[in-house]
């Protein structure tokens, strides 16, 4: 009997773990420009992932670019709970 609710929760967990859904990431851009500072807020959307790929996508969303000592470009991108 201890077996065979073992394997229920194991298989329910890993069930729960694989299940593809869509997510959403709320990323946050600074933009630099001749020293002047811009922000702004957008929300990137993953479709049919899950979790674990969809934290991936965020983590690849975030972006950082420097041009010069006043011209950068930033964009921190974090899953939505």
């Amino acid at each position: 009997m201890k077996k065979k609710n073992l394997f229920i929760a194991l298989f329910s967990t890993m069930a729960l773990l694989s299940c593809k859904k869509d997510y959403s990431c709320t990323c946050t851009v600074k933009y630099v420009d001749s020293g002047s500072v811009y922000t702004e807020e957008t929300n990137l959307t993953i479709e049919g992932a899950n979790k674990t790929q969809a934290i991936a996508a965020c983590n690849e969303a975030t972006i950082k670019q420097v041009w010069g000592p006043n011209d950068s470009y930033e964009q921190t991108c974090k899953l939505k709970k």
